[in-house]
């Protein structure tokens, strides 16, 4: 995952009509299928959940230099191939990836299971540049998707559409030429089996389609069968057609002016790289990660927060370290932020606004304990209560004869990356 995805996804979202457009080539009953969305439920689960993990794990950990290593050293096929030798994270645990994610408060996994370079992290009949001939020799997607069903934590599988290794897509390396016929009975044979053989998943998650256009891919089609095997199935928007989530990378997206019923989906990284990187040492602050999810929340919008798991399978100290950290907020202000609609706007820079029903969320960012600040607001309605989330304490306010809103108040110990205050109204707060 680098600057193209980017740039594809950023391409999309200026021009919507490009996604709109009618398909040529492709049965109108695939187009219908493919634009029809998911089912109300997967989409309110999803919305609600507000937190993920995204996983990337591949050959490239073996390398120790992010996943794009193979494009940017140009590492010719063969030689790349070689590697499936050395593959064998036999440190890899089903349970504790899970139960991480769990620790960490996110309620939803999404795996690679076969990025730009096309090694395969399933069981496939398409291809032996797979986890399942390497000396691991066993199906990872296989037991991960097992242990989330026994967890119940609901599993999106990522899936690139380039394919850097296989003979069938050398002839479409240049952008904007056709992908051969023989690659995209691949690809639908892949996506067939990741529908088939894991139960039921949460969703398929689109990329490295900038290249091509969603005729080129055939994305319809491809949406169409993922929606006939997995009929709950929520699909993102990389495969050049909408479907039913945006997926900003590296930001947080904008706050929609109103509810327009769009799904979103920001993906982050913890340092830089997406797969595991020996030398990526810029680890971001939980201040700034615990920060990220309040702003996304008070924007609609989700985020999926990356691991890279090292060569053995195992998920390094810096990154678990961060996602308890993460988890034992969320353990005092999850109700801020897990089935919140964004609540009303704020003027101040360091803080976000969420809220459900008639409560509304202020959340107070880089607050130290022990300091004072002073803030005016508006909140609609009457309040009846005001108190801060994590311990139920009462938060001093004032009510201006304009009508708004003004504290001063003290860090008694709360939360100084943020501190979230719960107004009780008897008005409906969401923007």
């Amino acid at each position: 995952m680098q600057l193209n995805r980017r740039q594809f996804a950023q391409a999309l979202a200026a021009a919507p009509a490009l996604a709109a457009a009618p398909l040529m080539g492709v049965a109108a009953s695939a187009a219908d299928v493919a634009s029809s969305g998911a089912p109300a439920a997967s989409r309110s689960w999803f919305r609600d959940a507000r937190f993920g993990m995204f996983i990337h794990f591949g050959l490239y950990a073996t390398l120790e230099r992010g996943e794009w290593v193979m494009h940017n050293e140009r590492i010719p096929p063969a030689d790349y191939q070689k590697r499936m030798a050395l593959f064998n994270p036999s440190g890899f645990d089903a349970r504790a990836w899970v139960e991480l994610a769990k620790a960490a408060g996110q309620r939803y996994m999404t795996i690679t299971s076969k990025h730009h370079e096309g090694f395969c992290m399933f069981r496939t009949a398409t291809s032996d540049f797979g986890i399942v001939h390497s000396p691991f020799g066993r199906d990872l997607i296989g037991e991960l998707a097992a242990e989330c069903h026994r967890q119940n934590m609901p599993l999106f599988f990522y899936f690139s559409l380039m394919d850097w290794n296989n003979p069938a897509y050398k002839e479409s390396l240049e952008p904007k030429t056709p992908v051969s016929a023989a690659f995209i009975d691949t690809i639908q044979t892949q996506l067939r089996e990741l529908c088939t053989q894991y139960g039921k998943i949460a969703g398929i998650w689109f990329d490295g389609g900038w290249d091509h256009t969603p005729e080129q891919w055939h994305s319809a089609d491809l949406i169409s069968l993922i929606r006939a095997l997995q009929p709950g199935a929520l699909i993102n928007d990389r495969s050049g057609l909408p479907a039913d989530f945006s997926t900003p990378e590296q930001e947080l997206g904008h706050r929609p002016e109103k509810d327009d019923g769009r799904l979103r989906e920001a993906c982050l990284t913890i340092n830089d790289d997406w797969g595991y990187a020996r030398t990526d040492s810029r680890y971001k602050p939980v201040s700034q990660l615990v920060q990220s999810l309040a702003t996304a929340a008070g924007s609609d919008c989700n985020v999926l927060l990356n691991v890279g798991p090292q060569p053995s399978g195992v998920i390094q100290p810096e990154f678990v370290d961060r996602l308890h950290a993460m988890g034992a907020w969320l353990n005092k202000n999850g109700t801020a932020i897990y089935s919140t609609r964004p609540g009303p706007a704020m003027y101040y820079t360091a803080t976000a606004s969420t809220a459900r029903g008639n409560t509304w969320f202020l959340h107070i960012f880089n607050w130290p304990a022990g300091t004072s600040l002073r803030m005016d607001y508006t909140v609609k309605g009457e309040i009846r209560r005001a108190y801060v989330v994590e311990d139920g304490s009462a938060f001093p306010y004032q009510r201006m004869p304009s009508g708004g809103i003004t504290t001063t108040a003290t860090n008694k110990g709360w939360s100084p990356e943020d501190c979230v205050i719960a107004f009780e109204t008897g008005t409906d707060q969401t923007a």
